[in-house]
């Protein structure tokens, strides 16, 4: 299914390729799997009978939440027909009701000619289907007859592997809803006899396959001579078996971004700035993913988490995102609050106890003239460090008023902070009606509610309604609240003060070499939300996407650029490479020269 080295081990969650033993039930076969991995929490995606063994793909933990969208996977079965006799339930377990002659070999291969393509099958009336709100096989037990109308499915290969006697061994690759002991009947039909389904193998289900499944080693040879002449394994006990718990264990698979495209699922990897915003259920945001390439309109994506642990699943009608369902992130690296949490004293209990140390600011490119700050920050070793930042709508990056964008991303902003080992970060959307709040009760929110002990900031710090309160106003409430002050001086380079405006104005001046020195790395575009196109022109293949986000943009022109990557499998995950790109007219253009710029794009970097 994937190559040895992209295997990643996860604990109790995860796909698991089972080799189901003839004799027992779907739901029992399940029994030895809940033992090895000690949990309850199993599903299965497609029901085998129990006369029959094969692959059945079971789903363990959290990814149980994954059962409808395996089920309707194209399935293929090895399946030994029985000329001759016709059953009541069309397999081994029912009473004959029908006999007639053996056909020969060359009439089967004519018969399956006729079971190619889109054909109409009548299902087993032994079967689960319901029919008034009970099951056919249940009413036929009863003594109640039941009619079920034909349904519409696919065959898409049928072919005969073998014949012996009165029995021919067939392998077939059919839709969902195919019911393989139908097929054995009407083969027959057409034939001008009887038959019933002696033996059933699955041996794949969609891109899951049985030689990569657990147990397999138990399965018999699916031969006429095994089936038939009695060469067949005994059922193995797998309940207290330590080797099948090993095996358990080593083919139970993570949901990769490899196995969800498998799947038939877009994929979407999570910015770290919106990891609070989708965990605590808040309303979706294209620009808080990253994706592979252009995403179809109407789709379901599979979500990722930075550390690409699986996520969830995100449906996309249009623009419009709402979510599926969301698997918690158990590898959180920084807790991330809103304004409204805060409010709402959902502060972390322990964080309170201990009590914090913070900055307020915007952070807008995190720069050599912040490092005074978030280093007495971190200096305090009784206190939880913390920031509190914002999160600026698009609509306020206006360059007719003088303001051509953001110098970094949120999202970029969030990994400088995990980087430097703040604990937690407070992201304050920066509406309409937060502007409104006055200084002093802004600030008696982040005391009352964080415990805030100690503040470092800038001289230039202004916060609260028109930006009244300054450092007079700040020094004077800590004074009143006990709270210790610490006001840095600006740094200056090459004579001029260090500043997210000169940052920004340098971008335009393409000064990428002086900005590298004051953001301490290039100066990078965010690609979170970018849908990707790929176009081709003069012979040359290049992704296009127009110039989104609230970042400022390098004036247009052509630029040798390196391409920051996430590559499902790469055990190192980032990695980087090296691009030309033009900037035209709002367009955004990168050269794909070989075709290798196949992972999530997270950002490019300038300079």
């Amino acid at each position: 299914m994937r190559s040895e080295n992209s295997i990643q081990k996860n604990s109790k969650s995860g796909i698991l390729l089972l080799a189901k033993q003839s004799g027992e039930t779907s739901f029992s076969s399940l029994t030895a799997v809940k033992k090895s991995l000690g949990t309850n929490k199993v599903g299965h995606t497609g029901t085998l009978d129990s006369f029959a063994d094969g692959l059945l793909v079971v789903l363990t933990g959290s990814m149980t939440h994954l059962v409808p969208h395996i089920t309707g996977f194209s399935k293929t079965y090895l399946a030994l027909i029985e000329f001759g006799t016709e059953t009541d339930t069309l397999d081994p377990t029912g009473k004959v009701i029908k006999e007639g002659p053996i056909p020969e070999e060359d009439q089967i291969r004519q018969a399956l000619l006729k079971f190619r393509g889109e054909i109409e099958q009548i299902p087993p009336e032994f079967s689960a289907l319901h029919v008034n709100g009970k099951r056919a096989s249940d009413l036929m037990r009863s003594g109640v007859k039941v009619e079920l109308k034909p349904r519409k499915i696919t065959v898409h290969s049928i072919r005969l592997l073998d014949f012996e006697d009165k029995y021919a061994l067939i392998e077939v690759s059919c839709s969902k809803g195919t019911y393989i002991r139908s097929l054995a009947r009407d083969i027959a039909r057409e034939c001008g006899t009887a038959a019933h389904l002696k033996a059933l193998r699955r041996i794949s289900v969609g891109p899951f396959n049985l030689k990569d499944a657990a147990g397999k080693a138990d399965l018999s040879d699916f031969t006429i001579s095994n089936l038939v002449y009695g060469n067949k394994k005994e059922a193995a006990d797998r309940r207290n078996n330590p080797e099948f718990t090993s095996q358990i264990n080593k083919a139970l698979y993570p949901m990769t971004p490899e196995i969800a495209q498998l799947c038939g699922f877009e994929n979407a990897l999570l910015s770290q700035a919106y990891v609070c915003d989708y965990l605590s259920g808040r309303p979706l945001k294209n620009h808080a993913f990253y994706y592979l390439e252009n995403p179809e309109e109407n789709t379901e994506f599979a979500v990722f988490y930075p550390d690409m642990s699986f996520g969830g699943v995100v449906k996309k009608q249009g623009r419009r995102l709402s979510y599926g369902f969301v698997i918690p992130w158990e590898k959180e690296q920084i807790k991330v609050y809103s304004w409204e949490q805060i409010v709402n004293k959902k502060f972390a209990p322990d964080f309170m106890e201990k009590g914090c140390a913070l900055s307020i600011g915007s952070f807008d490119g995190t720069h050599i003239g912040h490092d005074s700050i978030f280093d007495e920050l971190l200096s305090r070793k009784n206190l939880v460090p913390g920031i509190v930042t914002f999160r600026h709508p698009t609509k306020s990056i206006n360059p007719k008023a003088g303001f051509q964008g953001e110098v970094s991303s949120l999202s970029q902003r969030m990994e400088f902070f995990i980087s430097k080992g703040f604990r937690f970060v407070i992201v304050i959307d920066f509406s309409e009606q937060f502007t409104k709040i006055d200084g002093y009760d802004f600030l008696s929110a982040l005391k009352n509610n964080c415990n805030v002990k100690f503040i470092a900031e800038g001289e230039d710090f202004r916060c609260g309604y028109k930006g009244a309160t300054d450092i007079p106003a700040l020094k004077s409430f800590c004074s009143q609240n006990e709270v210790e002050l610490k006001v840095l001086s600006f740094i200056d380079y090459l004579d001029k003060k260090v500043s997210s405006s000169r940052i920004r104005q340098d971008v335009l001046d393409k000064e990428f070499e002086a900005i590298k020195i004051m953001l301490r790395r290039p100066y990078s575009i965010d690609c979170m939300g970018f849908d990707w196109k790929r176009e081709e022109k003069d012979g040359q293949y290049w992704l296009v996407e127009k110039q989104r986000g609230t970042q400022v943009y390098p004036p247009d022109g052509e630029y040798t650029v390196t391409i920051e990557m996430v590559i499902s499998g790469s055990e190192e995950i980032s990695v980087t490479k090296t691009a030309v790109c033009k900037l035209d007219s709002g367009l955004l253009r990168v050269l794909d020269s070989d075709g290798s710029l196949r992972g999530f794009v997270r950002a490019i970097q300038f300079g």
